[in-house]
């Protein structure tokens, strides 16, 4: 039967002190095992019984020096939590401000690539009707048949186009299966010539 609260005067509760020290026990447990805690204790225990005059001077000087380290050890820990908490914000505010930074660069650069998307996209268009329109450009489709289209510059023979200037070939899409029969067609006349 364990209770928390014990005694209650005047609204206030105090909790029971078998708790507390349980509590410590507990915790001096899980910082070292009571085997290790009763070896510690017996190494002073003997210390003090064989040589009481330095036991008492170190005891004294322990006792007068653990208000100071105490205090010491207080500053230290909450100097180093504030000092982080301040880096912490700092760095945080930091932060914000490249993000905000950031945010508005984006959106600049993003005006920027949408604009030059755009700019090209609508040049493009421009240009290839533009180029379908005066002959430029061929129009997808259009060659079908064995009809021959002419483009300024180049000239259709047999489904092949062929440059003016440099006299080399091309060869189109949809005349590629005619002209390897036409291939085939010339092989067989010259066997048969033969």
């Amino acid at each position: 039967m364990t209770s928390t609260i014990t005694y209650q005067s005047t609204g206030r509760y105090f909790p029971d002190t078998q708790n507390i020290m349980s509590f410590l026990l507990s915790t001096a447990d899980r910082i070292a095992s009571p085997e290790t805690r009763q070896r510690a204790y017996n190494t002073v225990f003997r210390f003090c019984y064989q040589r009481p005059i330095l036991s008492s001077f170190l005891g004294v000087q322990l006792l007068f020096a653990f208000v100071p380290l105490l205090c010491f050890i207080g500053f230290s820990v909450s100097a180093i939590l504030f000092l982080s908490a301040l880096a912490l914000g700092v760095g945080l505010f930091w932060v914000l401000v490249a993000g905000v930074v950031l945010f508005w660069a984006l959106v600049i650069t993003f005006t920027l690539a949408a604009a030059t998307w755009l700019y090209l996209a609508v040049c493009f268009v421009a240009i290839r009707r533009v180029g379908r329109a005066t002959g430029y450009l061929e129009t997808p489709g259009v060659q079908k048949g064995g009809s021959s289209t002419k483009t300024p510059g180049f000239g259709t023979v047999n489904g092949k186009e062929e440059s003016k200037a440099s006299g080399e070939k091309k060869w189109s899409e949809n005349d590629g299966v005619r002209d390897k029969q036409e291939d085939k067609k010339e092989e067989v006349n010259t066997n048969t010539l033969e």
